[in-house]
Formats: C-alpha cells, structure tokens, sequence
C-alpha cells in the first residue's frame, strides 16, 4: 500500500472509533448530577418582606396589581416512565415557581445513559420538534433542575421527555398533573 492510502485508512479508522466511543460509552457509565433546589418562591417572598430603609411611594407598590401569570400559576408534578424499547426511566417531577422563573425539577431522577439526550416539554402526542427544548439533560442520574421559558402554557405541554437526539428515541418520560403542593 501507499503511504497516502495507509493514511487515510488510518484516519478513517481513528474516525470510526471515536464516532464507536461516542455512541457506546454511555451506555457504560452514569452521570450524576446533584443540584440544589432553586430558592422558593416563599423564600424569595420572606426576603422581599423585609423593610428598607425608604418607604416606597405608595403608587409603585407591587402587591396593589399581582402578575396575572402569577395567579395562573398551578403546582404540577408527575412520575417518570421508561420510554420506548429497552431505556429504563424512573424518578419524579415537580414545577417550581421562583422569584427569577419557573423551574422543573427532576427528583430521584434515573434513566439509561445515551448520547445526545435532551429534555423537552411536549403535548403528549406529538414529536419533540413540535415542543420546545429545556436543554441538553444534565446527568442520567440525580436531582437537577431545568428553566422554563416564561410564556410557556402548561395547558398547552403536558408532558416532559427525555429524548436522544442521535437515535431518534424516546428514553423516558412524565406526564404533568396538578399537584397538591
């Protein structure tokens, strides 16, 4: 052989392997993630309780008109569920409202490990590309949170997926219920 040819076969080879490595090695080790709760909404409000040293004009109080969206706010959760095949999901959720957003927290979250996976939330039915994406998962294993965009309607996405991108695939999911919390 040439040494171009051993070269390129060389390249190739290097190629086919890390491509191997990416799409294997997940499946071979977890990625935990253990993230604190955001600050509560009833820590945000004991925080903003405290006096200042002005007194606020009484036209630019806050509490006189409450943010609408606010009083839409409904506490939702839900139980994951493996997705298709053989991809084993368990764990809960739970929406949190907080000062700075709206959260979705992931509570003794496990699910099998994969390349490319991502969390959308979605009407139950439809496909990923018809929701909107919370971004790339975290970690396979662990409570973590995810920041959800603040004109999202729950009424309208019902139910959280975890999905990889790579094989087109449904991992897992969780469908949202109003909660008693």
């Amino acid at each position: 052989m040439k040494k171009p040819t051993k070269l390129i076969l060389g390249l190739v080879l290097v190629c086919v392997l890390a491509l191997g490595w990416w799409l294997v090695s997940p499946l071979l080790f977890n990625d935990a993630v253990d993230e604190a709760l955001p600050p509560s909404s009833s820590d945000v409000k004991t925080k903003e309780q405290k006096p200042d040293t002005e007194e606020p004009d009484s036209d630019e109080t806050e509490t006189a008109t409450p943010d609408p969206s606010e009083q839409n706010e409904v506490n939702l959760s839900g139980v994951f569920t493996d997705g298709e095949k053989n991809y084993k999901t368990s764990g809960t959720l739970k929406t949190i409202q907080t000062n700075d957003g709206r959260y979705i927290r992931f509570e003794d979250f496990k699910t099998t490990n994969g390349p490319d996976l991502f969390v959308y939330l979605i009407q139950s039915g439809t496909e990923p590309k018809d929701g909107i994406s919370l971004g790339a998962l975290k970690g396979n294993v662990g409570n973590q949170n995810y920041s959800v965009p603040k004109d999202v309607d729950f009424s309208k996405y019902d139910t959280v997926l975890i999905w990889c991108r790579a094989f087109n695939a449904d991992f897992g999911f969780a469908s949202l219920k109003a909660s008693n919390e």
